[in-house]
């Protein structure tokens, strides 16, 4: 599954950030990586460990970020709360997450599942 994050103006996202997540449930531990960013829309890929050097230089990310990829660890959250639309969690450097549900991407995801599926070929 993929994790989007991104800042936004008004309803139009400026930075988008994709990458693989996990979430243990126990702990309620989220853990990250963004490994593709979209600027105006544009996306291209950061590589490992691209999106803790750009938060960092940048402030839009904390820099125990990048010591957790250094470490080979990942950016994680704690989990506050969350329901149906919005997320709440306490960053590894100590800020507040909200997060908004993105039902465009979930077309998408639902799409390239569709997609998938239509090219597979059965074999008797």
């Amino acid at each position: 599954m993929t994790l989007t994050n991104a800042i936004y103006a008004g309803n139009f996202a400026l930075l988008k950030f994709y990458g693989p997540f996990e979430f243990n449930l126990a702990s309620r531990k989220l853990e990250f990586d963004f490994y593709d960013l979209a600027v105006l829309g544009v996306k291209f890929s950061l590589g490992r460990g691209g999106a803790a050097d750009i938060g960092a230089a940048t402030g839009l990310g904390s820099s125990n970020n990048k010591q957790l990829v250094e470490n080979d660890k990942k950016p994680f959250f704690n989990w506050v709360s969350a329901d149906e639309n919005i997320a709440t969690a306490r960053g590894g450097g100590g800020g507040l997450a909200l997060w908004k549900r993105d039902l465009e991407m979930e077309v998408i995801n639902a799409n390239e599942k569709e997609a998938a599926a239509a090219t597979e070929i059965e074999v008797y």
